[in-house]
């Protein structure tokens, strides 16, 4: 197989910007589109080309289709993926892989049933910034690692689908799933998850609009999510503490600083000139499935966001700590 011919399922913004990437490549060849949602569907089709289906099942019966993004909203995930699986197509499924541990580990069993290459996409770890902040890490510069805190607050307003907490699980599925992979590439396996969800939501939802959330890993590091939807002045930081060291990335800025050194901040020429986090999702999926190179998220990092969202669900509801793995 020289070209990977892919289909499109979702015909969101989400799913015609993957598609987008995934066309503008040399080995895709992009065939067609299924979305439910008319409007959206003819609007993906005019800009990518392809035909078009209301239906995805209709799609998946295509011969001339090896692969899709799945970009449908949450709660469709894991029946759509369930569908290509049984298809015999190759998946990268958008973000939060599910909105269970249970529908994750349908969703990798139907896929290792099927032969099929299974892939999530967690991109934050991959994002330029983000992915200076873990190569500073592994390093080994500023020594182990000890603690990741991340604060994300801004303003939800209630949006179609994403206004009900049923069809997205919350700001930690719909969200937060970035952060919780991002605080895992860095510390390894969660060990256990508390967390403080009050109950307040987001204007026009039925969604929780604060999520506060600590994580203990089993090599010792701990995680901290500050996570809001109420915020009239935005932020979108992190920062890692280690043995010797610390790194932070505010907004668009990347800075280091040993114990006994200078600040030093990454170059902004240097990180724009890594590629963006899209592009390298979407071109590590294209060689997985045509070249067999190995993914750089899987679907376990998937599974295991899924999980600390579901543990942090579970930890605020019973007001103590939840251990991992669930059951």
């Amino acid at each position: 197989m020289s070209k990977l011919r892919l289909g499109l399922i979702g015909a969101g913004g989400m799913g015609t910007g993957l598609a987008r990437t995934a066309k503008d490549r040399d080995d895709v060849q992009f065939v067609a589109v299924a979305d439910p949602a008319a409007e959206a569907l003819q609007k993906a089709v005019a800009e990518l080309g392809g035909e078009a289906y209301a239906s995805h099942k209709e799609l998946l019966a295509r011969d001339d289709i090896d692969a899709v993004l799945v970009a449908t909203p949450n709660f469709a995930h894991c029946p759509v993926v369930l569908d290509a699986a049984a298809a015999g197509k190759h998946i990268f499924c958008e973000k939060p892989m599910a909105l269970s541990v249970a529908d994750c580990d349908a969703m990798i069993a139907a896929a290792n049933r099927a032969g099929v290459k299974l892939m999530v996409g967690q991109v934050l770890r991959l994002v330029p910034r983000f992915a200076k902040v873990r190569e500073i890490v592994s390093s080994g510069t500023l020594g182990k690692p000890l603690g990741v805190a991340i604060e994300r607050c801004s303003l939800w307003g209630g949006r179609t689908w994403r206004s009900q907490l049923s069809l997205t699980g919350g700001i930690l599925f719909e969200m937060n799933a970035h952060e919780l992979d991002f605080m895992r590439s860095i510390l390894g396996d969660a060990k256990t998850v508390y967390a403080a969800i009050p109950d307040v939501v987001s204007p026009g939802s039925d969604i929780p609009a604060i999520n506060w959330v600590t994580v203990h890993f089993q090599r010792g590091g701990v995680g901290m999510l500050n996570s809001h939807v109420l915020a009239t002045l935005g932020r979108f930081d992190a920062s890692v503490l280690c043995e010797r060291g610390m790194i932070r990335c505010d907004g668009g800025r990347v800075s280091f600083k040993a114990r006994d050194g200078e600040e030093q901040v990454v170059p902004a020429e240097e990180l724009a000139a890594m590629p963006g986090g899209v592009p390298v999702e979407i071109g590590s999926f294209v060689g997985w499935v045509l070249r067999d190179a190995p993914p750089v998220v899987t679907a376990q990092d998937g599974r295991a966001a899924v999980e600390l969202a579901e543990a942090a669900k579970r930890s605020a509801a019973l007001g103590q700590p939840v251990s991992l793995p669930l059951r």
